[in-house]
C-alpha cells in the first residue's frame, strides 16, 4: 500500500512540473541587438539591428568565412512604439528585445525628442539601462551596418564592445545608459553622448575599404537640455578629468617624443570667495616610449604638463561657448557648498571659475630597447 501511495505521489509531482512545451527554438525569433531612433518632420524613424547567428565570429579561421550582412529593419511612426509595432507586424518571425545592448539617437532626436526617448526606454521592460548609449549625425542604417575586422560579427565593434577601445586608447567616457539617466536630472555638470561615425579612410582588407565605426566627438546634454555638438579635438581635456582612463598616449615636440600616461587622476578644490571658484589638479605617471632627439626627462616632463594644461583649457573654452561645464568641475560645490552659494551661482560656471590648473605628471621610466 505504501509503495502504491509513493508511486502516486511521484506521478503527481511529475505532472506538476513545467516542461518545455512553450519553448521557442533559437531560430524561431529575431534577436534585436541595437535600436536606432531618428526624428524628422514630426515623425520617429526606428531602426532595428538584428543578430544573425550565422555571422557570430569564430575565433579561428574567421577570415576565411564569408561575412553575413546584418539584418536592419526600419519603420516610421508618430511615436516610437507605433514605429516598432509596424516592424513587428511585417516581420517573418517574432522580435525579441532582450538582447539589445546598444541604443543610438540621431542629433535631431537628441535635440527635440530626448524626453520621449527617455520615457519610452523607461517603460519598455526589455530595454535595459546597462545598454551602450551613442549619438550620430550620419545615416543610422550605415552605422548599424558598420563592419568588423576579419569578417567577425558586428558584436566585435565599438558599437557593441566599446570597453576594449576605451581601455587601450581612451578618447571619451563611453558609458552606459544608466549613467546618462543618473546625470540627466542633475542641475549642474554635463553628460557627453559619444558621437559614432563611419571611418573608411584607415583600414582596408584586400582592395576594399573597411567601414569601421569610430568615436569622433560628442553631443552635450546639461540640465536636461541639448547644448550642442563638440568635435573630438575640442574634447581633449575630458580624458584628463574623467578618472576612467587607463592608458593615454601623447606625442610631444612635433611627434619626436611619445609618452604613455597611465591612470591620470583629477581632484577639484573649491576655493573660498564671493562666488564659486575652483582649483583643478591632475596627477599621473608616464612612461617614455619614444625620444628621437635624446631630450632630457625634465624637458619632456615640462612640455608634457604644459600640453595637458592646454588641452584642459581648450575644453573649458569650448564649454564656455556652449554654457556647459564639460569637465563637471562644479559638481563638488553643488554637493557640499549649497549653504555657501545659491544653486544659480553654482550653475553660473564659466572659464573664469577655474582660477588654477595644476598638472603634475611624472615620467617614471623609459622603454628599454631589446638586446
Amino acid at each position: 500500500m505504501r509503495k502504491i501511495l509513493l508511486i502516486m505521489m511521484i506521478i503527481g509531482l511529475l505532472l506538476g512540473l513545467t516542461g518545455c512545451w512553450g519553448r521557442k527554438d533559437i531560430q524561431g525569433q529575431v534577436y534585436v541587438t541595437a535600436v536606432g531612433i531618428d526624428y524628422t518632420e514630426d515623425e520617429f524613424t526606428v531602426y532595428l539591428q538584428a543578430l544573425n547567428f550565422g555571422n557570430i565570429a569564430k575565433q579561428e579561421g574567421a577570415s576565411s568565412i564569408k561575412a553575413v550582412p546584418n539584418t536592419i529593419a526600419k519603420a516610421k511612426g508618430k511615436t516610437i512604439q507605433s514605429a516598432i509595432s509596424k516592424v513587428e507586424r511585417k516581420s517573418a518571425y517574432p522580435l525579441f528585445f532582450g538582447h539589445v545592448e546598444t541604443i543610438i539617437l540621431s542629433e535631431n532626436a537628441l535635440k527635440e525628442q530626448l524626453k520621449s526617448v527617455i520615457e519610452y526606454i523607461g517603460q519598455d521592460h526589455f530595454l535595459r539601462y546597462n545598454s551602450n548609449f551613442f549619438g550620430t549625425k550620419q545615416s543610422m542604417k550605415d552605422i548599424l551596418n558598420s563592419e568588423s575586422f576579419f569578417n567577425y560579427s558586428s558584436l566585435f565593434t565599438v558599437l557593441h564592445n566599446p570597453e576594449e577601445l576605451t581601455h587601450s586608447n581612451y578618447i571619451l567616457p563611453v558609458q552606459k545608459y544608466n549613467k546618462f539617466i543618473s546625470t540627466y536630472y542633475e542641475p549642474v555638470g554635463s553628460y557627453i553622448v559619444p558621437e559614432i561615425m563611419i571611418n573608411d579612410t584607415h583600414f582596408t582588407e584586400g582592395k576594399d575599404k573597411k567601414k569601421i565605426a569610430a568615436i569622433m566627438g560628442g553631443f552635450v546634454i546639461s540640465n536636461q537640455q541639448y547644448k550642442g555638438y563638440v568635435p573630438k579635438e575640442d574634447l581633449t581635456g575630458v580624458k584628463w578629468t574623467a578618472n576612467e582612463a587607463v592608458r593615454i598616449p601623447l606625442t610631444l615636440f612635433d611627434e619626436k617624443a611619445s609618452v604613455m600616461i597611465t591612470k591620470p587622476r583629477k581632484s577639484v578644490n573649491v576655493l573660498e570667495g564671493t562666488r564659486p571658484a575652483y582649483e583643478l589638479i591632475v596627477k599621473g605617471k608616464a612612461q617614455l616610449i619614444q625620444n628621437e632627439e635624446s631630450l632630457s626627462i625634465d624637458e619632456i616632463e615640462k612640455e608634457l604638463n604644459k600640453k595637458v594644461k592646454r588641452q584642459i583649457r581648450k575644453t573649458l573654452e569650448k564649454g564656455g561657448e556652449l554654457q556647459a561645464d564639460l569637465l563637471n568641475i562644479s559638481e563638488p560645490a553643488y554637493r557640499y557648498y549649497l549653504n555657501t552659494w545659491s544653486l544659480h551661482e553654482i550653475q553660473s560656471f564659466d572659464l573664469s571659475s577655474v582660477e588654477k590648473i595644476k598638472v603634475d605628471i611624472m615620467i617614471e621610466k623609459s622603454v628599454n630597447y631589446k638586446r
